[in-house]
Formats: C-alpha cells, sequence, structure tokens
C-alpha cells in the first residue's frame, strides 16, 4: 500500500467567524426536519445507531469530501482508501484579529497544520484528533445531536478560511453580505474538494439549508422561498438552495452542469456520454452556455470534462449558466435527437445566419483589459439605471457597453461579440458569448429562459432579503460550420454559445410571450424546407 495524498487533514478552529450580517443561530436551532423520522439515527455523541421514532429533535445531514478524512492510500489491487492517522486539527483560543490561516502553514506536505504567530501563541491551543473525534466536536459546537437526512445539511469544507478580519467589518450595501463572504464563495466554488465532487452534487442541490464550516469561518445560508428567514443574496442561495425549493417544479439541467464539468472524477466517459445523451434528448437547455474566459483574457479553472472528449453541445468548451434555464415550448420548436455517435441532430425550417464583431470596448476588446476602465463604465451604467430606471438602451454612445454588462449581470457570461442588424442603429444591436471567435454564425429556435430571483428588502437593520419572485431573460443557442474535410466531417455544426434577447424586467423585449419574440427574431428567416444540423 502507498500513500497517494498525503496530509489530507483538516484544521478547526473552534471561535469561528460568521459569514452572516445576522446571529442565525435561532434559525438553525428551529430548523426541524417535520414529522417524519427515519428508521435509524446516529447519535454524534458516542456513534450508537438509535431508532429515529425515539429522537424528538432534529437531524442533520454530513457532507463532505472523503479524501479530507485522512491520508489516501492506494491498495495492491488499484483501488483507494482512506487511513485515519488522527492528525485533524482542533484549534482553541486562535485571535481571529491578528493573524489567519492562510499564512500560518508549514510546508507544503504540511499545510493543514497550524504554525502560530508569536503574537497569538500564548493563547492558542492545538489538539490532534481522529476525524470522528473532529465531527463530534463540531457537532457539539453548532448544537447538532444526530446525523441522517435532513433537518439541514452541515458541509465541511476546510479550503473556507479568514483572509483579511478587517472584512468581516464591512457590509456590501447592495446585497447586505459581509464582504468576507466574497472570498468564502472563491473559496467554495474553485479550491474546495467539497465543491468538486459528483457524490456532493445531489446534498448541495436538495438541501433548503446549509450549514458551511470552515478552517475559522462558517456560513448559515436558509432558501429564499423561506419566509423571513435572513439569507445572504448572492449566486449560492439562487444556484444551489433555489434548486430544491422551485415552486415551478424543481430546478434545471444548466445548474446541475454549471457544476458536472469541474468534477474529479475518473473513467467516467461511457457514463457521460450516456449522461449527456439522455439530458439533451429531453432537454435542450444544455445548449445555454457562454464564454468561459474572464475579463482579462485568462480562462475559467481547469474544466475537467474536456478530458473525455465530449462533443460541443454538452458544453465543455464554455461555461454553463448556474441559474435556472428552461427550453420554452412553442410551436416553433425545432425537431431534435441524439444518434449512437453522440451527434445532435436539430430539424428546423427556422434559422437565421448573422454577421457578428468582436465587442471593442472596455472589458470585451480583445486589445485592453483595463480593469479601472470597466469599473468606470459600471460605474457610469448604475447611475443611468438610477436616474432612468431599467429602459430600453437609446444612447448610441453607451448601447453596446449597456448590453455587455446588462448580460454579465443576468448570467455570469462576459459578450464577446455583437450582432447589429443591416442598416439599423446601434440601439438595437444584441451581444453574444461565444467559446471561439467568428464573423458569421447561426441561431437557432430553441428560446431559453432563465431565471433570476427578485429580492425585497424589510424596514429592519440590518435588512432581510426576502423572496419577491422571479425575473426573466431569453437566449438562442448560437452554431456555426465546422469543416475538416480530413475527416469527412463537411458540413457539421458546433455549437458555440448563446445569444442574449434581453428581458422583460429591463423592457427589452415588447412582449413576454415566447411565440411572439421568436417570430420577431424568425419571422423573416422561415424557409421553405427543413434543414437539419448536425452538431458535433
Amino acid at each position: 500500500m502507498k500513500i497517494f495524498k498525503k496530509n489530507m487533514y483538516i484544521t478547526y478552529c473552534r471561535n469561528q467567524k460568521s459569514l452572516n450580517v445576522v446571529d442565525t443561530t435561532q434559525y438553525r436551532r428551529d430548523a426541524i426536519a417535520g414529522e417524519y423520522r427515519p428508521t435509524y439515527l446516529i447519535r454524534v455523541s458516542d456513534w450508537e445507531k438509535v431508532p429515529g421514532k425515539q429522537v424528538e429533535t432534529g437531524y442533520c445531514a454530513l457532507s463532505y469530501a472523503w479524501e479530507q478524512s485522512g491520508d489516501v492510500v492506494q491498495k495492491e489491487n488499484g483501488e483507494y482508501d482512506c487511513i485515519d492517522n488522527g492528525r485533524h486539527c482542533i484549534v482553541e483560543g486562535y485571535d481571529m484579529n491578528k493573524g489567519d490561516l492562510t499564512t500560518m502553514t508549514l510546508t507544503e506536505e504540511e499545510k493543514y497544520e497550524v504554525q502560530f504567530l508569536p503574537s497569538t501563541r500564548s493563547k492558542a491551543t492545538i489538539k490532534h484528533v481522529t476525524y470522528e473525534e473532529l465531527l463530534q466536536q463540531i457537532c457539539k459546537d453548532f448544537e447538532i445531536q444526530y446525523l441522517c437526512n435532513t433537518c439541514y445539511t452541515v458541509a465541511i469544507i476546510p479550503e473556507v478560511h479568514i483572509y483579511d478580519p478587517k472584512h468581516f467589518d464591512d457590509v456590501n450595501p447592495m446585497r447586505d453580505f459581509k464582504v468576507a463572504s466574497t472570498r468564502t464563495l472563491i473559496d467554495m466554488g474553485q479550491k474546495s474538494l467539497w465543491w468538486k465532487r459528483s457524490w456532493t452534487l445531489e446534498e448541495k442541490m436538495s438541501s433548503k439549508r446549509i450549514l458551511v464550516i470552515g478552517a475559522d469561518a462558517h456560513l448559515w445560508q436558509h432558501s429564499f422561498h423561506t419566509c423571513n428567514i435572513p439569507t445572504l443574496y448572492y449566486y449560492f442561495s439562487e444556484w444551489m438552495l433555489d434548486y430544491a425549493n422551485q415552486k415551478q417544479g424543481g430546478g434545471s439541467v444548466n445548474q446541475a452542469l454549471s457544476q458536472a464539468h469541474f468534477w474529479n472524477e475518473i473513467n467516467i466517459k461511457t457514463t457521460f456520454h450516456h449522461f449527456y445523451r439522455t439530458i439533451a434528448t429531453h432537454d435542450l437547455s444544455i445548449l445555454c452556455f457562454g464564454s468561459n474566459l474572464f475579463f482579462n483574457g485568462e480562462e475559467y479553472p481547469a474544466n475537467t470534462m474536456k478530458n473525455h472528449d465530449l462533443p460541443s453541445w454538452t458544453g465543455v468548451s464554455g461555461l454553463h449558466l448556474y441559474k435556472r434555464v428552461t427550453t420554452t415550448t412553442t410551436w416553433l420548436r425545432p425537431q431534435h435527437s441524439i444518434c449512437d455517435d453522440m451527434l445532435l441532430h436539430i430539424s428546423t425550417k427556422y434559422y437565421k445566419t448573422i454577421s457578428v464583431v468582436q465587442y471593442d470596448c472596455g472589458r470585451f476588446s480583445p486589445l485592453s483589459h483595463d480593469i479601472d476602465q470597466w469599473d468606470q463604465q459600471i460605474d457610469n451604467f448604475e447611475k443611468r439605471e438610477a436616474v432612468k430606471g431599467p429602459s430600453p438602451r437609446v444612447e448610441e454612445d453607451n448601447a453596446l457597453i449597456d448590453w455587455a454588462i446588462q448580460m454579465t449581470r443576468v448570467s455570469g457570461f462576459y459578450a464577446t461579440h455583437y450582432y447589429q442588424p443591416q442598416d439599423a442603429p446601434v440601439t438595437q444591436a444584441r451581444p453574444l458569448s461565444l467559446t471561439e471567435d467568428c464573423d458569421k454564425c447561426i441561431i437557432l429556435p430553441t428560446l431559453l429562459k432563465s431565471y433570476s430571483l427578485l429580492a425585497k428588502r424589510t424596514e429592519e437593520f440590518p435588512p432581510l432579503r426576502l423572496f419577491d419572485g422571479y425575473a426573466h431573460d431569453y437566449f438562442l443557442p448560437v452554431i456555426k460550420k465546422y469543416v475538416d474535410t480530413a475527416n469527412g466531417t463537411k458540413g457539421r455544426y458546433k455549437a458555440i454559445g448563446i445569444y442574449y434577447l434581453g428581458g422583460m424586467l429591463n423592457k427589452d423585449l415588447i412582449s413576454d410571450n415566447p411565440d411572439e419574440i421568436l417570430i420577431s427574431v424568425f419571422g423573416d428567416n422561415v424557409h421553405s424546407e427543413a434543414k437539419e444540423f448536425i452538431i458535433q
């Protein structure tokens, strides 16, 4: 047996800082799982199995990355196991205002050990424990007596930690959450093993309430659909907790795929071919993805699904919209199917070829990525909005940049190109977010409708954010010709992103009726015979 990953142990500081603006302790205490009780529950204090009917209090589900519970070793048969050598750390009395765990690490092999600064060493103590002992301490601190499914989910994410204690004193005035929570989202979404594991996806997306426990900071998050509960308003609530609480029938494929492409799994190509084929056969919202580039031209963290030779229509070259997306069914809906060669066949009389050009302003310029310039453009955009309120973009000097900002707001994608109808003013242009450059592409009549949470603020301070319905935005999938005559693929196409039509909240569209929206786009582009697009 050999060590595969060494020292994957967790450091837990008992005097944690909360990322919530208000004290959520009572909300956690009041969270119950209803009258139902499982046949058995696990009592944390001694890890004994007890009959569920004997338990009157609530109980929680535990979610964590398996390989962070000890040393990952490879056995002689090639399989992996996790050996707990009791090197998890419980830290007492650490002064959060004088340092942070990111600067107090030893060698890379011992990065989960704590080295105390001279100013705090006399106050802090450290105890090495097994993973079970660590969980017992965490559950004791957060008043959790029993584990199963599920009063709420307890997510152990040691990558979540404090960067600067001052961030806990600052509250974002626009969304009423602590500035420190911004870094937490980065830790959770880009660094944590927990976020990248397929077996935690169901736990994430089925949870109405989650307690995230990091190394020295924690976060309680409640579904927006539960009234009078203080909820941080950012994509964690909009994507994850909203998935399990949609009043219109659950989350969407796009929300799952926005994470699935970053799982770190092995030997899953066959499984994923079946997975994508099943999805696309029933739901073309899989085509709702955009560019994977940041403002400075750098790529989003590595997409692990690129290793499995998946076709373009799965979105592996871009990013899927994290919000709920549905394929709006209308009489224009094209016929589609997936063949055994993983080719997506779409047949329709309604399609439109458009000429597009790259954005050449601010953050989206291929020549300039000046973040200060872009921040100033956003400030100007918000000032215009504050004066006019949501309205059609009527100023030609600002039209393109306003569309680019709006697309980023509603989708998280950066606009890479735009389409301006011939002989039309720039105010009639629309942005696209594409995974590769082109000067001509095709838009298809599959109307993709996204749902953005709307929140209302209460009068109290700090104000609560409560669910107040949805704003809707509309997109169309974009494809381009793909020619590789050497391999006999002439006449095939690639899926390369989305075309943003706008939304009703900003009065971009004159109607919220899907048929009327599609007719406004494709009414003059109906062809006498259906064309089959073979997308690889």
